[in-house]
């Protein structure tokens, strides 16, 4: 929905690299834009305006981490700059980290996108109520539209966002992208028999856009629908295997169906392209655990837990492992915090996101 955009700070950059790199960006060539910019930072480490513009390639290239640790690096030479603050904002959203892009967003002066951006991070971190405020006071374009329906059924209110959702479809967005962005807000909503529908709706008005195969696949894994939902995300990965999303869920489904074997390579690919992702070594501990790799089961969900101490599953999975290795004191007291964190949170989901740690 949101994507960043060049950061053409107001500097002296004569160099000739510089100019070509951004003119490749520009062309959308992004192996050359990315060449180009390390070639100036090789000779000028602490040059913003090549920091600025690689870390949007890297987001271009889904390579995230990358874009982050750039755009941070550029900030501390620029700091305050509202692109590069932005542009890091929105690599933190792609990562679903809305904490973090929430206190990046609430710096910069409100325009109708960061405030848009602003309400999209505190919708999924609880603060619905000043979410629905602010986007009911925005222009009604098929984003916003979105984002209201998503919480109006958040609160429950499925009488309010279903003039929404219904508004939508006449909307800018074209059909395929109404269906697609309802049943996104009916998936966060865990109403996943409505949310299959809309995918299924989407796809057959295009079966193009990969997104709205990923969120099916996604969606019918909550449905235990393990079968259609293998053969959705293996879709997506024959069209792009380098999609994380994609290889992460599959990933995670098969660890789900006992099949360590085939997982181990998605996860692989899930983590190193998003290593903060608690959800990768989660399901790789698992894997190693049933493969009764117990070193290694144990070194990934303790970085789990650390990435994401609050959550019971990790902790559980933990105990297990040290059992298995004999660690019955640390099996104790893992099984005593998943209890603790099961008593404050009973219900789980089926599927952890690999990034998100609501």
């Amino acid at each position: 929905m949101w994507r960043a955009y060049a950061v053409l700070l107001l500097l002296a950059t004569p160099e000739a690299d510089f100019r070509q790199a951004v003119e490749a960006l520009a062309r959308g060539e992004l192996s050359a834009a990315e060449q180009g910019f390390q070639r100036v930072l090789k000779a000028q480490p602490n040059h913003p305006g090549a920091l600025g513009n690689l870390g949007v390639v890297y987001s271009r290239m889904d390579r995230v981490p990358e874009a982050i640790a750039v755009y941070r690096r550029a900030l501390k030479l620029a700091p305050g700059e509202p692109g590069l603050s932005l542009n890091l904002g929105l690599a933190y959203l792609k990562l679903e980290d809305y904490a973090e892009a929430k206190s990046l967003f609430a710096r910069l002066p409100p325009t109708p996108q960061t405030t848009e951006l602003l309400a999209t991070c505190r919708l999924f971190t609880g603060e619905v109520d000043l979410a629905i405020g602010a986007l009911e006071k925005l222009p009604r374009t098929p984003g916003v539209l979105y984002l209201l329906g998503t919480g109006y059924l958040k609160k429950k209110e499925r009488d309010r966002a279903q003039p929404v959702f219904e508004e939508l479809l006449t909307s800018s967005a074209s059909p395929a992208q109404a269906y697609y962005l309802s049943g996104k807000a009916y998936y966060e909503s865990a109403l996943f028999d409505e949310a299959a529908a809309a995918f299924r709706k989407a796809l057959e008005m295009d079966p193009s856009p990969p997104g709205a195969r990923l969120e099916l696949g996604k969606t019918l894994i909550s449905l235990r629908d393990n079968a259609g939902a293998e053969a959705e995300l293996r879709a997506v990965l024959a069209r792009n295997p380098r999609d994380a999303g994609a290889a992460y869920y599959l990933g995670a489904l098969l660890v789900l169906e006992a099949r360590a074997g085939e997982a181990i390579p998605l996860l692989e690919r899930a983590r190193a392209a998003r290593p903060d992702g608690w959800g990768s070594y989660y399901y790789l501990g698992r894997a190693r655990l049933e493969l009764r790799q117990r070193a290694a089961a144990i070194e990934l969900l303790e970085k789990a837990a650390a990435l994401n101490p609050e959550e019971p599953a990790v902790h559980y999975q933990l105990a297990r492992a040290y059992q298995a290795a004999g660690r019955s004191a640390d099996a104790q007291r893992a099984q005593a915090r998943f209890s603790e964190l099961r008593r404050a949170a009973p219900e789980a989901p089926v599927l952890y996101n690999p990034s998100r740690k609501d």
